[in-house]
């Protein structure tokens, strides 16, 4: 029985180390996954709603918490994002890539772009709810697809890339770059477009992984 104990014990402990290892310890920075003396590495989740704002300028708005890794809400944390849209994009939503030539690391052949044309650009904030008052806010191109699922539903996502324009406490001057990938679930997902933007207008649940690598201003020459 002792000997099963210390079995079990030991198994506890390789799995913490294993954790810390990963730097998935509750917070949101990732040291193990810089390159370099100076990057920082932030990932983690936005648990967020999102709505389709209609009008002449249509566009998606979000707002939510910052979620780390271990499924902890950091306290005083928001997210806010928003992006233009239209209603032509409705129809291309389920339009995937042609598959690419190989070799991938050669051109030609040349990369065909078909089916992944930018629906356009976001901002997005994030604030932390530090003790600094630490924010980043950044700027790209957003890319939306979707898949029919069996029984009538669908999967959603948006991708973004964003470079940081500016922003506040820690990060305060910090340069780099932030990448997200946003997905929700329709259990039904609508055939008529008046009908897809009425469901979207509604406001859906969405959970974007979210990942930045920064350099903080004291590092920059």
């Amino acid at each position: 029985m002792a000997a099963n104990s210390r079995t079990v014990i030991g198994g506890l402990y390789a799995i913490r180390d294993a954790i810390i290892a990963s730097g998935a310890t509750g917070g949101i920075e990732f040291p193990n996954l810089a390159i370099g003396p100076v990057e920082k590495v932030l990932v983690f989740n936005v648990r967020t709603k999102i709505t389709l704002i209609p009008g002449a300028s249509p566009y998606f708005s979000s707002q939510g918490d910052i979620v780390d890794l271990a499924g902890k809400v950091l306290k005083g944390s928001r997210s806010a994002t928003a992006l233009p849209t239209n209603s032509a994009i409705i129809p291309t939503l389920a339009q995937w890539p042609n598959p690419q030539g190989a070799p991938f690391d050669k051109i030609p052949p040349d990369v065909d772009n078909t089916n992944v044309n930018t629906l356009g650009y976001s901002k997005q904030e994030y604030f932390f709810g530090d003790e600094d008052g630490s924010s980043l806010v950044t700027v790209g191109p957003s890319l939306p697809k979707l898949t029919l699922l069996e029984g009538g539903g669908a999967q959603f996502w948006v991708g973004s890339l964003g470079a940081v324009s500016q922003g506040t406490g820690k990060y305060l001057g910090a340069k780099g770059m932030g990448a997200f990938d946003g997905s929700a679930y329709f259990k039904v997902w609508p055939t008529d477009p008046k009908a897809i933007q009425a469901l979207l207008a509604k406001g859906f649940k969405a959970l974007v992984a979210t990942y930045f690598k920064v350099v903080l201003a004291q590092d920059q020459g």
